[in-house]
């Protein structure tokens, strides 16, 4: 993962969002009100959406990937994530 990955403002963005759903959905189960339970589950929806407009608008990370679709991939994951890769065998078709 990238460096940055969840330090944006459209993830922060989004997960208070969806805190307070969830707060919501919370707080309407031991008083039994449905109605309130689904307005919580639809904040949290919200809250989802609004992240990925932000994300879309620039506001969040723009790359999640880190392979040759990446243009500043250099090939060494190790140095990154602080692993090593294993080597990979394919595997073959039928």
């Amino acid at each position: 993962m990238s460096d940055t990955h969840g330090h944006t403002a459209a993830a922060w963005t989004a997960v208070l969002i969806m805190i307070v759903g969830f707060g919501i959905s919370g707080i309407a189960l031991p008083l039994a009100l449905e109605w309130l339970f689904f307005v919580g589950l639809a904040v949290v929806a919200l809250g989802a959406i609004v992240g990925k407009v932000m994300q879309m608008m620039g506001m969040g990370n723009t790359v999640a990937y880190q392979d040759e679709r990446d243009p500043d991939y250099d090939g060494d994951s190790s140095r990154r994530s602080g692993t090593v890769d294993d080597e990979r065998t394919e595997v073959p078709r039928a």
